[in-house]
């Protein structure tokens, strides 16, 4: 089990919920779920361990550590791996959370339904060039179609990427402050779906 992960005191709304659904985003983006074979926990594993990503999500862990981690999150109601790529080109590792389920869920007041993305492009010469920003709207816009009983798509960036809050806030994400999670120090962001409908439709 996740160290975030919360499994006691769940409301029985929040049980009811279930897992996070599969968003299936529109082209040029494909999202696939990860499966604790077939060389996904050694293209997750080569990616955890590049210093751009190794440095905030200190997760440079071995691929049959990945291995294990994948197997434990689609063995549970909390979190789904998954590859996301652009144009058939993996990009990156994606994980869709119910945040009632999560740590961050007691920061902010989460709804049974209301989902969380963690997100890490793998390769240091995709980003800065807006396909971040990009590949978060269309997972939002996938998300929202997947599940229309959410209402907030939450993310949860280290503090001290400047980076990764500027892609949530382009993204169409507004920040609800700073929370210290117990691991780390975290810029909480949300998407708001409860303003497509007074917006013209989805803004993502």
């Amino acid at each position: 089990m996740s160290s975030r992960e919360v499994t006691e005191g769940l409301a029985a709304a929040v049980v009811a919920a279930g897992p996070p659904p599969r968003p299936v985003p529109a082209e040029p983006w494909s999202v696939r779920a990860l499966v604790p074979y077939d060389g996904d926990p050694e293209l997750v594993s080569r990616w955890m361990n590049e210093p751009h990503v190794a440095l905030f999500w200190e997760q440079d862990w071995s691929p049959r550590r990945w291995a294990e981690t994948i197997a434990e999150q689609l063995a549970g109601d909390c979190t789904r791996p998954y590859l996301v790529s652009r144009e058939g080109t993996p990009l990156a590792y994606v994980e869709v959370y119910r945040t009632p389920r999560d740590v961050v869920g007691r920061h902010y007041p989460a709804d049974p339904y209301d989902l969380g993305l963690h997100l890490a492009i793998g390769d240091r010469a995709q980003t800065g060039r807006g396909l971040g920003r990009e590949m978060v709207r269309a997972l939002v816009t996938a998300l929202h179609r997947a599940d229309p009983r959410c209402r907030r798509v939450l993310a949860d960036p280290d503090e001290r990427h400047t980076i990764a809050r500027r892609m949530f806030t382009g993204a169409g994400f507004g920040l609800l402050g700073v929370r210290d999670l117990g691991h780390k120090r975290a810029a909480l962001y949300a998407y708001d779906l409860t303003l497509s409908s007074t917006r013209g439709g989805s803004r993502a």
